[in-house]
């Protein structure tokens, strides 16, 4: 049975440089990548969206993301992957993860970084069926803590760049 998909892909927010002696996945989010973060989660509350499924990076970046969007009851938390395939992953990587997601699922949050996240986006969006903003947001940049809404009618498994029905860019692409 198809039905509509939500796929909210977030790029982790804005970290810290690497410090001398440290890894790149212990890297943290400054005070204003903590700010952006928390405006995430009160964007994804105010729409009342509730998220079956969360595919997180390790990297504490994208947990310290994950944990800023403040979601409580909006989220599943028995089927929250917090797992190393995800940092620094390539586009392909993060669409397989995707497509494995379980026919229950109807929204799902994909928390990741740069380049694989917004080349996922660039890759599943059709500049004819998706606002023109939205395409303009993506092709120039996909700053920290921006968050792309995709849409499709489908199952996960058979998510491609032809499913897509739709992309949203909602707020934090402006910065």
């Amino acid at each position: 049975m198809d039905q509509r998909r939500t796929l909210l892909v977030l790029r982790h927010a804005q970290t810290e440089e690497t410090r001398p002696g440290s890894r790149d996945s212990e890297r943290r989010l400054t005070p204003d990548g903590e700010r952006h973060a928390l405006e995430v989660g009160d964007y994804l509350r105010s729409q009342g969206i509730t998220i079956d499924a969360v595919l997180c990076s390790s990297a504490a970046r994208a947990r310290q993301t994950l944990d800023l969007l403040k979601l409580g009851d909006q989220l599943a938390p028995d089927r929250v992957e917090i797992a190393d395939r995800f940092y620094n992953a390539g586009a392909d990587t993060l669409i397989n993860a995707v497509r494995e997601l379980p026919d229950d699922c109807r929204v799902a949050l994909l928390i990741g970084h740069a380049p694989g996240v917004p080349s996922l986006v660039h890759e599943m969006t059709d500049p004819a069926i998706s606002p023109p903003e939205a395409v303009r947001a993506i092709e120039s940049r996909f700053p920290a803590a921006a968050l792309a809404q995709l849409e499709f009618d489908g199952d996960w498994s058979g998510l491609d760049s032809g499913s897509l029905v739709s992309v949203r860019m909602p707020g934090s692409a402006s910065r």
